[in-house]
């Protein structure tokens, strides 16, 4: 992967270019900013950025809504005013003293109540216990509430459950039991919902064959444009 800049009218922005077997060239805007362009291995690099040029005021339009967005895997520093996404908002981080540790939003603001002065490690910890909590009280009920709107082409799953996940947003099991990553909620509700009912569709067909592609098609049409997003 070879790293370049591309120029912009609100200054420069790193570019990743991704060379494969595909067919078309795509351009993705990722979390903190940076351009992404994937390319078949035969397409100049010339033409790669001028395409990219050509999609300036797009990329400005991402760039702007996406660069206060930490990306996935990165570790992040909570203080007073760091930005963390939420069900597709941002949320501004407020540290406040109080009497005892916890954490909670209102509006587009993080409230983390703090005894003392904690390390950064105590404010990351309340921080992904605050996630974990909001993505237990959201995800398994937002999954029975899908699996019962589309009853007639879906079962109902077994046991959801919870947790962290390094390599994937979910995973569903030959007893009927959906695992989904807690990080989720760091997402957009419609690919909350694109990730739930990918595994709803594999309690009916266990790969990914055109089989389980023609049933998610039918309950999003859209899903191809959703898994793109999602892969930001």
């Amino acid at each position: 992967m070879r790293r370049r800049t591309l120029s912009l009218a609100s200054g420069e922005v790193e570019v990743s270019i991704v060379r494969s077997s595909r067919r078309t060239v795509a351009l993705y805007v990722q979390p903190g900013g940076t351009l992404l362009i994937r390319a078949p291995w035969y397409v100049p690099l010339q033409m790669l950025m001028q395409f990219a040029s050509h999609k300036s005021q797009w990329i400005e339009k991402q760039v702007k809504r996406l660069k206060h967005v930490t990306p996935p895997g990165t570790t992040v520093t909570i203080r007073n005013g760091a930005v963390l996404p939420f069900m597709g908002r941002n949320l501004t981080v407020n540290i406040m003293p109080g009497s005892a540790r916890r954490a909670s939003h209102h509006a587009d603001s993080l409230l983390l109540t703090v005894t003392g002065n904690p390390e950064p490690e105590e404010l990351i910890r309340l921080t992904e216990a605050w996630y974990l909590r909001e993505a237990k009280a959201y995800l398994p009920e937002r999954t029975r509430k899908l699996a019962d709107q589309y009853s007639e082409l879906l079962p109902s799953p077994g046991t959801i459950s919870v947790r962290k996940m390094k390599r994937r947003w979910g995973t569903c099991h030959s007893n009927g039991a959906i695992w989904l990553n807690r990080e989720l909620m760091q997402k957009a509700p419609d690919l909350i919902d694109y990730v739930i009912i990918h595994e709803l569709c594999h309690l009916v067909h266990h790969n990914h064959g055109k089989e389980y592609y023609e049933l998610l098609g039918r309950i999003l049409p859209d899903f191809r444009e959703l898994r793109k997003r999602l892969q930001l």
